[in-house]
């Protein structure tokens, strides 16, 4: 998408105002170049796993 006033593209954000954790994931606030307020959230959601351990795998011993 981009912004209806100037054309800048929304993924290629131009400045970060703040930034906030809240109970629902992050708010961001951000500038476009054209100086409109934008505000952006990003939704916590339940992330793929990329790397596990072996099943079989011992635990390690410990001093």
């Amino acid at each position: 998408m981009e912004c209806p006033r100037c054309g800048w593209p929304e993924s290629d954000v131009y400045e970060v105002l703040s930034r906030h954790l809240t109970s629902e994931g992050v708010v961001t606030y951000t500038r476009c170049a054209c100086g409109r307020l934008q505000m952006r959230v990003q939704r916590f959601e339940a992330g793929a796993v990329v790397a596990a351990g072996r099943r079989d795998a011992a635990a390690p011993d410990r001093p």
